[in-house]
């Protein structure tokens, strides 16, 4: 372990861009996250309404990913009704249905995101309870929220998010487990989980060889699809969003079973295939993957948590070896943000500030 950080610290001494730095302080940041806001005691210290009945989060960008995500972990294993928005559609939408007893959860990394803060307004209108998930103390986010998160970030300087994003959804799944335990459901299992992200972090760095051989073979097309299941789709988007942003490869996100229904067709012409095999729909994506072998010749990183498939070839595997949905997810996270990095570095791409993009703020 020891070793794995004097590595990090001299690598992040000589980075090269932002970004790159910037993965490579995710283990320290979930770390200092685990001391902030986990007590001895495993309770949660973060201070939430006492009586929840619905949650709404509303979010752009990469933070938008984390509230999807954060959405359906909350619906399945904390069975609350929960809701993903984009910011823009709340502020712009006249039907948008505020409810008094609901918790509207609004995320940003400056805490300035323009729509974000107006939808705030719009909330406020109605409820005082809002809960503000920023990296920023004493941004307009978080002085208009009655509820606040710190992530603990750091200063984000690249444009495309990661370690912003990655400590943004793991102060949601901390919230998850404070309405866990507040609701008394058994929650020991995801502390146990989100307490082992940062080892399972460094060990997805490890797989960067990987993930440079197969940038090589991404960056020879124009476009790309994500293919991922339940949780993790809305992970393949934001997969999708970096790879585009740094690289400008045209890439796109599908629920793995839903790319059969005509989506398929993209295969057609050149386009590269990247897979994300959870131990929850291994069989499922097996027999789509087997089906999409059988009549297309496509270029496929398969980035899974169960056995290697015998039936397919290896040489594009990342298996990242555990049971933990969690522990996947940020492990998937991860090499996904280096995919995009590698693909930018060789395509020689201004990594930091791609062209036409900046942070949405007023």
């Amino acid at each position: 372990m020891n070793l794995i950080k004097r590595a990090i610290n001299k690598f992040l001494m000589k980075k090269k861009t932002k970004m790159e730095a910037e993965i490579y302080e995710q283990p320290d940041i979930i770390f200092e996250l685990v001391k902030k806001y986990v007590n001895k005691d495993y309770s949660i210290n973060i201070d939430i309404p006492d009586s929840i009945k619905r949650i709404a989060l509303i979010a752009s960008g990469s933070s938008y990913h984390s509230a999807a995500i954060a959405a359906d972990f909350l619906r399945n294993k904390v069975h609350i009704n929960t809701q993903s928005y984009y910011s823009s559609e709340v502020e712009l939408a006249e039907g948008f249905y505020i409810e008094e007893e609901t918790l509207y959860i609004f995320i940003s990394q400056s805490g300035e995101t323009s729509d974000t803060n107006n939808a705030l307004q719009k909330v406020k209108q109605v409820t005082d309870k809002t809960l503000a998930i920023t990296n920023v103390k004493n941004s307009k986010l978080w002085n208009n929220s009655k509820y606040k998160i710190l992530t603990c970030a750091g200063n984000e300087e690249a444009v495309s998010s990661t370690k912003t994003m990655t400590a943004q959804l793991f102060c949601l799944f901390l919230l998850a487990v404070k309405i866990m335990k507040n609701k008394e459901l058994p929650s020991m299992k995801y502390i146990d989980e989100l307490l082992n992200v940062p080892e399972y972090i460094k060990n997805a760095i490890s797989n960067r060889d990987i993930v440079k051989r197969y940038a090589k073979t991404l960056i020879n097309y124009d476009n790309a699809a994500i293919l991922a299941s339940g949780l993790f789709y809305p992970l393949a988007k934001e997969g999708a969003l970096k790879i585009k942003e740094t690289s400008y490869i045209n890439t796109t996100a599908y629920p793995t079973g839903e790319f059969l229904h005509g989506h398929i067709a993209i295969l057609n012409k050149k386009c590269a295939l990247i897979v994300l095999v959870n131990n929850q729909n291994i069989h499922f994506t097996i027999d789509v993957l087997m089906r999409i072998n059988n009549d297309f010749k496509t270029d496929t990183l398969i980035i899974l948590s169960a056995l290697p498939i015998k039936e397919m070839d290896r040489k594009n595997f990342i298996q990242i070896e555990t049971k933990s949905e969690i522990n996947f997810l940020f492990s998937s996270l991860v090499i996904l943000q280096l995919l995009a990095l590698e693909s930018a570095v060789l395509l020689k791409r201004n990594i930091d500030n791609p062209i036409g993009l900046s942070k949405i703020v007023k």
